[in-house]
């Protein structure tokens, strides 16, 4: 075959992947395939979800207790001493409420689940909150009712903020009760949802630059009409996920302490990776300055706070490629280089920005997109090595206390933000950033560059050095590949004895029902991989079908063309029949697919026909039967199993009949 067959045939087989691939995605948009549990359309809820609740968290961004705050201080005025004091407090709640709200999630027990009720209780006080910090906050009022309002919503917004997050990863947790499905869903619902504060970024300074002008980021409008709208719209998303998902597994309660604080302590004192993890996490508090100081950039050095959303973007963009390459990294070099590796590039870029950041603004740009690149990855790679440690405590001790851990490296890791806090207030009053009579700063002595500038470099510099200090304890990590292999077949092997109530049995008969089970475990291996060989088996043959099917065309055109030239026609003649068969092979498969997707939306048509009735008659028998709450949701939920149950009685019809329906 000539090129041209080739590339015809590629266009086909693509063309046919596509088709095939929507045809798939209809068919199990309703109901899930063979043995997995969740369907497209909850997928996609879910992952819906996931970017409206993210979007909360990139909208509270915009609004910190932080003197690089373009709304808490260049708008409202507060000093850096006063958002000072609010963070510290607001972080002390932090800490204490965290434990209250674990009960209250344990606690929660409604007739649609444990965390999608969070969404709705959780939601509605996040939009107030937003509502109250935008509009009810006096711009020119007395400063000390500024700062009770703007703490008492703060709080409020630190308080559901976490439930959304909770409900989120909640949902991921008990969305299906096989952890290989589990991943596959929270690695799509995490792509897509990480889009959502990205349009957050970007919209909110592109709107204001839109209709307020440069100094957009320090006009309240842009905060008043744009915020709340937003807010809003997220809101209605993550509801997507509250509506559309389902809860399938039941959770234990966790809150419970089950451990002593002194006898957690001494567990965890043993957990060398632990320590090594939480001391560079106290040194990354002291890395979030560097994004926060691009408002301030965009609007004192550029003066032109509404292209804070396009720099944002573009910025931001260097997260992706890093927490892409980090997985590879960890595989290829293990977690202690990978560490390394990040820890001394966020090192040399933010050397680069103070360097060059008085050069122009690109250079800025830069160089914080390097940062990113080389921060991004740093949550995965300690995550890494805690769940290393964890895994090799329990193997040596028996015993895991990730939530007493979390806990105390919470409050570790907010003494760390709260200490980069207080240092980074001392820079800024010591270059002029101070209260005036009237309680308020004018943080417009920024357009000075004799201001702006040595407050900039101090900052990059104390990055630089807690950059530097966060990468020595990765010089101490010594789990590597090989242990952690040895560690969790050791795990494995006490799990399956465990499960055969075999841990006090002989070593022998132990050996033995092990042996056993790895036997049964490499016996479903190769039957999955035979399976995998017989599918692309099946793939070569429809390749090799739609090659051939190719050629056969490309005779027939060749033999119209021959006909011709025997018949004496013109070349123009042959031309035209050649061009008219063409048009009526493309008319074959367009109606061919057009009949298909024609029956595919008959077929919804009437899905959604028979669901309203299956619903309606549902809740009508619910509420004879006195239930009240959650009834629309819960009734899509068993017309949800119904198509579940016809889909199984369907493919085992199928099976027995030698697979014909």
């Amino acid at each position: 075959m000539d090129m041209t067959v080739y590339a015809a045939r590629d266009r086909e087989i693509m063309k046919e992947k596509l088709q095939n691939g929507l045809l798939t995605l209809r068919r199990y948009w309703q109901r899930p395939k063979k043995g997995e549990e969740v369907a497209y359309k909850e997928i996609a809820a879910f992952s819906v979800g996931s970017m409206g609740i993210k979007s909360f968290g990139s909208i509270m961004s915009y609004i910190q207790m932080s003197a690089t705050c373009l709304l808490t201080a260049s708008v409202y005025g507060l000093s850096p001493r006063d958002l000072m004091w609010l963070f510290i407090i607001t972080n002390v709640i932090g800490v204490i409420k965290t434990p209250f709200i674990s009960m209250l999630v344990d606690n929660t027990n409604t007739a649609i689940g444990k965390f999608r009720p969070f969404i709705l209780w959780a939601g509605v006080p996040s939009i107030i909150a937003i509502v109250g910090l935008t509009w009810l906050i006096p711009v020119n009022g007395d400063m000390t009712l500024k700062i009770v309002l703007i703490g008492i919503f703060f709080n409020l917004l630190s308080i559901a903020q976490p439930l959304l997050n909770n409900a989120q990863m909640g949902i991921s947790q008990v969305i299906s009760s096989d952890s290989a499905e589990r991943t596959k869903i929270m690695g799509f619902s995490e792509f897509l949802g990480n889009l959502g504060p990205s349009v957050i970024q970007f919209l909110l300074p592109t709107l204001g630059l839109m209709f307020f002008g440069n100094d957009a980021m320090k006009n309240i409008w842009t905060y008043r009409i744009f915020m709340p709208i937003l807010a809003v719209i997220s809101f209605f998303m993550g509801f997507v996920a509250m509506y559309y998902t389902q809860e399938r597994v039941v959770l234990p309660k966790t809150h419970v302490n089950k451990i002593k604080f002194a006898a957690g302590m001494k567990i965890l004192f043993k957990n060398k990776e632990f320590w090594l993890v939480t001391i560079s996490k106290f040194f990354d508090g002291f890395k979030g300055v560097l994004t926060t100081l691009l408002p301030w950039v965009c609007t004192y050095q550029l003066g032109n706070s509404g292209i804070l959303g396009v720099v944002q973007t573009v910025t931001s963009i260097g997260f992706t490629p890093g927490i892409l390459l980090a997985p590879l990294l960890i595989s290829r070099l293990g977690t202690r280089k990978s560490g390394l590796i990040f820890n001394f590039a966020n090192c040399v870029a933010a050397a680069i920005m103070l360097l060059t950041f008085k050069q122009g603004f690109v250079f800025f740009a830069i160089s914080l997109f390097l940062n990113n690149f080389a921060g991004g990855p740093q949550y995965i790679i300690q995550n890494t090595i805690m769940s290393d440690g964890f895994d090799a405590q329990q193997d040596k001790m028996g015993v895991r206390i990730e939530g007493f851990a979390q806990n105390f490296q919470l409050m570790v890791t907010t003494i760390g933000t709260i200490v980069s806090t207080i240092a980074f207030t001392a820079v800024y009053e010591h270059n002029g950033l101070i209260a005036d009579a009237n309680g308020e700063t004018d943080y417009d002595i920024l357009m000075d560059a004799s201001v702006r500038e040595p407050i900039i470099s101090t900052l990059i510099i104390i990055v630089i050095a807690s950059s530097f200090l966060a990468a020595i304890p990765y010089f101490f990590v010594t789990l590597d590949q090989k242990k952690m292999k040895s560690i969790r077949a050791s795990l494995e092997r006490k799990k399956v004895l465990a499960d055969l109530s075999l841990t006090d049995a002989p070593e022998e008969v132990c050996d033995a029902a092990y042996a056993q089970y790895l036997a049964d475990k490499e016996a479903e291996a190769d039957k999955a991989a035979a399976k995998a060989q017989a599918e692309k088996e099946a793939l070569r043959l429809k390749q090799r079908e739609a090659a051939e099917k190719e050629a056969a065309f490309r005779r027939e055109l060749d033999e119209i063309a021959a006909t011709g030239a025997a018949d004496g026609k013109s070349e123009r003649e042959i031309k035209r029949e050649i061009d008219e068969r063409k048009r009526m092979r493309k008319e074959e498969k367009r109606a061919a697919v057009k009949a298909a997707f024609e029956k595919m939306r008959a077929d919804q048509k009437a899905l959604n026909r028979r669901r309203k009735r299956f619903c309606a008659d549902w809740i009508a028998q619910a509420k004879a039967e006195g239930k009240k709450k959650w009834l629309h949701v819960l009734a899509r939920e068993a017309f949800s199993r119904e198509l579940a149950r016809e889909a199984d009685r369907t493919d085992d019809v199928r099976a027995e009949n030698g697979g014909a329906a």
